[in-house]
């Protein structure tokens, strides 16, 4: 397309900018200045209440696809995400089936590339024979599960390979607990097994760089910044207790914990403690979240959690800088992506212009496919107004706009290799 300038109140995580205009060509930032020249294309958003921030970055997604695309695809999943200013996600390899493998993984990069947004994976921990190979892909790095701890070929990458790897904190014996409430699951997978879970990878003497994803507790947090690893926690760990809901609707692993972990997170959180925020958006069929003892754990978050945090924002309890780096600037840096969450020149012209003035409810779900959702009704902050990835408009005034699909981000980059 052609370029064009941007002009409005400019903002990410340094705060407010102030009036200018960004000049987009080649689907990136080219330079920024107080005034757009006279006589090139012009988009204005001078004057009418809204910011032009970086897009939204979700390290922490599943958009399912393969044999478990009834609950969500990466298309509809990459839309979900859109329309709520996220402009990047990174999906996860527990699908089915896993991601673990070259074949596999090259599957969900093909179906990834026609999502909306741009898009990665983390893919599961390989055989050792598939380890070279999977490393010269364009993933961000790796996500190690509970069942992986024990694993000889989770040492063997985490002595290897020398990018990104990703830490589900929690032990093999947290798997095996079947329980209906949530403040009975919290108690039975305790904050001590993730902080036993950090200690096994630690014990690995990893080359790599380690981040720990939805920790729930503040122990967790704790031991995770005094090993050197960056860490991320969830809307759900947040903004919800073991008081507020049970059932099928609020089972997440980790589990949902208690007033007081909850209220030391946010503490975290506004103190910048916390690196970044992902949603582990997780989305199920309605008959997987019916069964209170059995149910499939976890929430769908995609189309609405910036707009929850962002209500922290409106209440001056965080900042607008805190806010855009937990939500853009912070998720790059864990991925090692310098030109994305922030508006520089030769920054990926990813962008989302919102109003922060609006409160709203949220309805509920346009595009993905699960349907069960604690926050349907629950007070919103801000709206975006338009949705930019690599230049062109992907959402505008809510709706939907017809657009060339995201790129992969790791793809133009040199693989990091093994060690």
């Amino acid at each position: 397309m052609e370029p064009y300038w941007l002009c409005g109140k400019l903002a990410d995580y340094r705060g407010l900018l102030g009036d200018g205009c960004v000049y987009i060509e080649d689907g990136r930032i080219a330079r920024i200045s107080k005034a757009a020249r006279t006589g090139e294309r012009l988009r204005d958003y001078s004057g009418k209440g809204v910011l032009v921030a970086p897009g939204f970055i979700d390290i922490h997604v599943h958009l399912r696809g393969l044999q478990q695309s009834y609950k969500e695809t990466e298309e509809t999943g990459g839309w979900a995400a859109a329309r709520a200013g996220i402009t990047l996600v990174i999906d996860m390899p527990n699908t089915i089936p896993r991601a673990s493998t070259p074949e596999v993984v090259e599957r969900k990069l093909d179906a990834l590339s026609k999502a909306p947004v741009d898009h990665s994976i983390f893919a599961g921990v390989p055989d050792p024979r598939d380890l070279e190979r999977m490393s010269s892909m364009p993933i961000a790095g790796y996500k190690i599960y509970p069942s992986d701890l024990p694993e000889q070929k989770t040492v063997e990458l985490l002595r290897r390979w020398r990018g990104l790897v990703v830490v589900h904190p929690e032990l093999p014996e947290a798997e095996g607990v079947v329980e209906e409430k949530i403040r009975s699951r919290g108690l039975l997978r305790g904050c001590w097994m993730e902080a036993a879970s950090l200690d096994l990878v630690a014990a690995a003497s990893p080359v790599s760089r380690l981040h720990v994803t939805h920790a729930s507790c503040p122990s967790t947090v704790k031991l995770a910044k005094s090993l050197g690893y960056t860490v991320d926690v969830t809307p759900h760990h947040l903004m919800y207790d073991y008081h507020e809901g049970d059932g099928c609707m609020y089972k997440v692993n980790p589990p949902i914990r208690g007033l007081v972990e909850r209220a030391v997170l946010q503490q975290m959180l506004l103190e910048g403690v916390i690196d970044a925020v992902a949603s582990d958006h997780a989305p199920h069929a309605s008959w997987e979240k019916s069964d209170p003892l059995y149910c499939s754990p976890g929430i769908p978050w995609l189309e609405v959690w910036p707009w929850i945090l962002h209500r922290l924002v409106a209440a001056g309890a965080l900042s607008l800088g805190e806010f855009h780096r937990l939500a853009s600037r912070g998720p790059a840096q864990i991925l090692g992506l310098s030109d994305y969450g922030s508006l520089e020149p030769g920054a990926r012209a990813n962008l989302v212009i919102y109003d922060p003035s609006v409160r709203s409810r949220f309805g509920g779900p346009r595009h993905s496919k699960a349907r069960h959702y604690p926050s349907l009704m629950g007070e919103t902050s801000g709206k975006p107004v338009e949705v930019i990835v690599g230049g062109e408009t992907v959402y505008h005034m809510d709706e939907p706009v017809h657009a060339r699909p995201g790129v992969n981000p790791f793809t133009s980059r040199r693989p990091l290799g093994l060690a």
